[in-house]
């Protein structure tokens, strides 16, 4: 489904007052119409006799994704004049509240500046910090509108990081949260807050449970109220603690391990100081905001055997190439890229193959293929020439409790920084797993 920006427009046009204004307005109005994805609001235009006009007013200003504000002398200079400054003040409110909420201020109708000074509701508003629409033209101020809403049209069809997992904790609440435990919680930990989005009471919910995600203690209590009197077969508190449990780690070391995987990737290994790949996939889940099984389909890890990387480094690309292609095909992926007879040139078929098929799979996940294995001297030797093989995977080697020498690594290995503490990782699980068994949940 194609994207909408609708866009509230603020003015006092009048026909008879300001012909001028009036088709400065008309002209925004088509304009708007006929880009894509763009959707004019504006009484003049949209609302019909019956409407209760005042509400539906303040439904579009609550509602839209964008405004513009037509600062015409009748809006500004006119005595009693008070509808721009109002709906200016309260577009302004959602803004300090939202910074990607866009407001456009227009002079039009030969007003200045200076005169903005006049108008004390209108000075208080500080519209001078917005960029205004500038053009000598009203057609060239029409141009400016346009491109700076569909700039923003554009900025809104790019997800925000956390947006996977507020879906998934609100498509949870959705189907499993009581009404009334939904309308409780957020009354009594959310009440007070000045925050208040423009939602319905399960996405305002699922909203301030991400945002509080990071505080254990804050959102444990929020998941223990919006749980009661939910079926218990629905494992709704499992549900809620598993997706947003990820995000109370610490998030420089996610961020961190996520920019090296994309640096390291074709180009070496990543060292992480911890003991196996339950941590690695849960500081990932911290960095992208994807819930479980969307990370399972974004980012292959594949885990090797103890042992591996003691054979012959030949033995080791074979060996290697098939667990690939087992992860990019499923399992007998490997013996699919080829069928020659003859062994020699059936590896160098497979081997042909799979490049491509590493590569499809790349660009169609957006992520490397992380290749785990327990830390050996043995693995950081082959981890450049490895990598060099198989461009688009990484290489991340579990080191225990602690990094080891800077020296005892190749110059192709980047070790974790900031490491995690020594140990954390177990107390990390061991955590997780007692409280998710609390609230019904199972495995790791």
């Amino acid at each position: 489904m194609k994207r909408t920006c609708r866009v509230f427009i603020s003015h006092s046009a009048n026909r008879a007052e300001e012909p001028a204004t009036q088709a400065f307005l008309d002209a925004v109005i088509a304009r708007l119409q006929a880009a894509p994805g763009l959707e004019a609001l504006a009484d003049q235009k949209d609302l019909q006799g019956g409407d209760e006009w005042l509400q539906r007013l303040y439904a579009w200003m609550g509602l839209c994704d964008a405004a513009v504000i037509v600062l015409s002398p009748r809006a500004v200079v006119r005595e009693n004049s008070s509808w721009v400054p109002r709906e200016s003040s309260l577009l302004l409110w959602r803004k300090a509240l939202d910074p990607r909420f866009v407001v456009i201020p227009v002079l039009v109708g030969g007003l200045q500046p200076a005169q903005l000074a006049g108008n004390p509701f209108i000075a208080d508003l500080r519209l001078a910090d917005l960029q205004f629409a500038g053009g000598l033209s009203d057609d060239a101020k029409i141009d400016a509108i346009v491109a700076a809403l569909q700039a923003r049209l554009a900025a809104g069809v790019a997800r925000l990081v956390f947006d996977p997992v507020r879906v998934h904790v609100q498509d949870c609440l959705q189907r499993f949260a009581p009404d009334d435990s939904v309308t409780a919680t957020l009354a009594q930990h959310f009440g007070a807050e000045v925050w208040q989005p423009y939602a319905v009471p399960r996405q305002n919910l699922s909203l301030k449970m991400v945002r509080a995600a990071a505080q254990a203690d804050a959102v444990d209590a929020v998941i223990a109220d919006v749980t009661l009197g939910s079926q218990g077969d629905a494992r709704l508190g499992a549900r809620l603690f598993e997706a947003l449990y990820p995000m109370r780690l610490p998030a420089d070391s996610a961020c961190a391990l996520l920019t090296l995987l994309r640096r390291q990737e074709g180009q070496g290994a990543v060292l992480v100081n911890t003991n196996d790949t339950w941590a690695v996939r849960m500081l990932l889940r911290a960095a992208t905001g994807l819930p479980k099984d969307d990370l399972l389909r974004t980012w292959q890890l594949v885990e090797l055997p103890d042992g591996w990387g003691d054979d012959d480094q030949n033995e080791i690309t074979r060996y290697l190439a098939a667990e690939l292609a087992e992860a990019a095909l499923g399992t007998g992926g490997w013996e699919l890229l080829s069928e020659h007879p003859e062994p020699a040139v059936r590896l160098a078929e497979q081997l042909s193959a799979l490049a491509e098929q590493l590569l499809e799979a790349r660009r169609e996940t957006g992520a490397p293929i992380v290749v785990c294995a327990r830390y050996t001297q043995r693995w950081t030797e082959l981890a450049g020439s490895l990598a060099a093989r198989f461009p688009t995977a990484v290489f991340l080697f579990w080191t225990g409790d602690t990094l080891p020498p800077a020296q005892a690594a190749s110059a192709e290995c980047a070790p974790l920084e900031p490491a995690c503490a020594g140990g954390a990782d177990r107390r990390w699980q061991i955590n997780y797993r007692r409280k998710l068994k609390q609230l019904g949940g199972t495995g790791p």
